[in-house]
């Protein structure tokens, strides 16, 4: 993304400044060209610099400094001609990998494996979209005030979607009192359970006993209504063993939604347009303060 294309008409300002210049005898007018032209697109990024806040949620340093311009000073002191005056703006690399998905003249598509946290995950060709409400609710994560999250709470849970899905069983208990994490795909369609909405990464939640954990069923444990209950499994050698039954704590809860594509509207082109058409409509006034400059530096050379 190194050019930010717009058409601006400074046609009319540049043929009354030529002819003024002209008309007073001045010359050096490619100079002048070129050294208003580099102050408009100097103050059409400094406009657009002004706007970002209202473009963006909180949007970080590298977005707010985003924009570039180039000033040419070795040619402002050799051009010509106006033909050769040109003055740049540009979008610096490394925003430009998710800037250019506000940029645009219709709405832009970002698939997977571009930008975003997916970087994270081995899978990356499906987009990952937080669930803000799930990842504060589970403890694995939290988004920021522009609806991020954070890089070590997606490296976490990128660490627990590799380790898989673990069953908790009497003897392979390991991790079950904290949230596992593990992801639902299209294809999974064995495993959608009630708590399956659409693919994506899921908390798996923690488990405890039930006669503890269970709040219902301890309070009717403690008044005698009930016993504490039990499951009973078969081991390897065929010994049956009782213990008491666990179950989950919680259901179940999405932390971030896959989808192949996600669309972005072009939220930045109309603020450019704006700034820089306004920026363009300074040409006159530069070019005619450059005339004075002129004329006034001419007088001066006069007097002496």
């Amino acid at each position: 993304m190194s050019g930010l294309g717009v058409r601006i008409d400074v046609a009319g300002a540049v043929r009354d400044a030529a002819e003024a210049f002209e008309a007073f005898a001045a010359d050096r007018f490619p100079r002048a060209f070129h050294y208003a032209l580099t102050g408009v697109v100097i103050d059409g990024a400094n406009r657009f610099r002004r706007d970002i806040p209202n473009i963006w949620d909180a949007p970080n340093k590298s977005t707010r400094d985003a924009l570039h311009y180039t000033v040419d000073r070795d040619l402002l002191n050799r051009v010509a001609s106006v033909g050769e005056a040109q003055a740049t703006v540009f979008v610096q690399d490394l925003p430009s990998i998710w800037l250019k998905y506000s940029f645009g003249s219709g709405p832009q598509t970002r698939t997977g494996g571009d930008v975003g946290v997916e970087a994270y995950f081995g899978d990356q060709t499906s987009v990952r979209v937080p669930v803000g409400s799930n990842l504060k609710h589970t403890g694995l994560g939290s988004l920021s005030a522009a609806g991020k999250v954070l890089a070590r709470d997606a490296r976490n849970i990128a660490r627990l979607t590799a380790a898989g899905y673990t069953r908790n069983t009497a003897g392979s208990t390991k991790g079950s009192a904290r949230w596992g994490v593990f992801e639902l795909k299209a294809s999974d369609t064995h495993r959608q359970h009630g708590f399956y909405d659409r693919p994506g990464l899921y908390a798996r939640p923690p488990c405890v006993v039930a006669a503890i954990g269970r709040k219902t069923v301890a309070k009717a444990i403690k008044e005698r209504r009930r016993t504490a209950p039990l499951t009973s499994f078969t081991r390897a050698s065929g010994k049956t063993v009782t213990v008491p039954k666990v179950v989950n704590a919680d259901a179940p809860r999405m932390l971030f939604l896959s989808t192949p594509k996600v669309e972005y509207q072009p939220n930045a082109t109309l603020s450019w347009e704006r700034a820089i058409e306004a920026a363009a409509a300074t040409m006159a006034d530069r070019l005619a303060q450059e005339l004075t400059d002129r004329l006034e530096h001419r007088a001066r050379r006069g007097q002496r």
